[in-house]
Protein backbone atom coordinates (compact mmCIF):
# COMPACT_ATOMS: atom_id res chain seq x y z
CA UNK A 1 0.00 0.00 0.00
CA UNK A 2 1.30 3.48 -0.76
CA UNK A 3 2.86 5.08 2.33
CA UNK A 4 0.78 8.10 1.46
CA UNK A 5 -2.40 5.96 2.78
CA UNK A 6 -0.93 4.29 5.42
CA UNK A 7 -2.37 6.46 8.42
CA UNK A 8 -5.82 6.12 7.00
CA UNK A 9 -7.87 3.74 9.20
CA UNK A 10 -11.68 2.33 8.68
CA UNK A 11 -12.53 4.48 11.27
CA UNK A 12 -12.12 7.49 8.93
CA UNK A 13 -14.38 6.30 6.11
CA UNK A 14 -16.39 8.87 4.74
CA UNK A 15 -18.63 6.55 2.23
CA UNK A 16 -19.68 2.88 1.72
CA UNK A 17 -19.62 0.69 -1.81
CA UNK A 18 -22.10 -1.61 -3.07
CA UNK A 19 -20.89 -5.13 -3.61
CA UNK A 20 -22.18 -8.63 -5.07
CA UNK A 21 -20.38 -11.33 -4.58
CA UNK A 22 -21.83 -14.25 -6.57
CA UNK A 23 -22.58 -17.54 -5.75
CA UNK A 24 -24.03 -19.92 -8.71
CA UNK A 25 -27.41 -18.25 -9.38
CA UNK A 26 -27.78 -16.08 -6.39
CA UNK A 27 -25.06 -13.77 -4.49
CA UNK A 28 -24.64 -11.58 -1.46
CA UNK A 29 -25.11 -7.89 -1.55
CA UNK A 30 -22.88 -6.34 1.01
CA UNK A 31 -21.21 -2.55 1.33
CA UNK A 32 -17.47 -1.98 2.22
CA UNK A 33 -16.47 0.98 3.82
CA UNK A 34 -14.47 3.34 1.85
CA UNK A 35 -12.77 6.86 0.77
CA UNK A 36 -12.96 9.10 -2.22
CA UNK A 37 -9.81 9.69 -3.43
CA UNK A 38 -10.37 11.32 -6.70
CA UNK A 39 -13.47 11.93 -8.99
CA UNK A 40 -12.47 10.79 -12.75
CA UNK A 41 -14.03 11.07 -16.08
CA UNK A 42 -16.64 8.75 -16.55
CA UNK A 43 -18.63 8.94 -13.76
CA UNK A 44 -16.07 7.39 -11.97
CA UNK A 45 -14.02 7.36 -8.75
CA UNK A 46 -10.90 6.19 -6.90
CA UNK A 47 -11.58 4.72 -3.55
CA UNK A 48 -9.98 3.35 -1.07
CA UNK A 49 -11.52 0.58 0.36
CA UNK A 50 -11.19 -1.19 3.79
CA UNK A 51 -11.50 -4.83 4.71
CA UNK A 52 -12.22 -8.11 2.53
CA UNK A 53 -15.47 -8.65 1.15
CA UNK A 54 -17.89 -9.44 3.65
CA UNK A 55 -15.85 -11.12 6.24
CA UNK A 56 -15.40 -9.85 9.69
CA UNK A 57 -11.93 -8.90 11.39
CA UNK A 58 -10.08 -8.36 8.01
CA UNK A 59 -10.49 -4.04 8.89
CA UNK A 60 -6.53 -3.84 8.27
CA UNK A 61 -6.89 -4.40 4.92
CA UNK A 62 -7.21 -1.52 2.54
CA UNK A 63 -6.81 -0.67 -1.48
CA UNK A 64 -7.25 1.25 -3.77
CA UNK A 65 -10.08 0.60 -6.88
CA UNK A 66 -11.73 2.05 -9.80
CA UNK A 67 -15.31 1.73 -9.91
CA UNK A 68 -18.45 3.77 -10.95
CA UNK A 69 -19.72 6.46 -9.35
CA UNK A 70 -23.49 5.03 -9.02
CA UNK A 71 -21.58 2.46 -6.38
CA UNK A 72 -20.74 4.74 -3.57
CA UNK A 73 -23.11 6.15 -0.92
CA UNK A 74 -22.23 8.59 1.37
CA UNK A 75 -22.59 7.16 5.38
CA UNK A 76 -25.14 9.96 6.32
CA UNK A 77 -27.64 7.98 3.47
CA UNK A 78 -27.46 4.87 5.97
CA UNK A 79 -29.36 5.00 9.41
CA UNK A 80 -27.60 2.82 11.82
Amino acid sequence: MNSKYANIQKKDSTHKLSCRQGLCRSGIDYWMDCIILKEMSGNRLKILVFGDRYWKGHDDKKQIRYVDKFRVKSNSDFNF
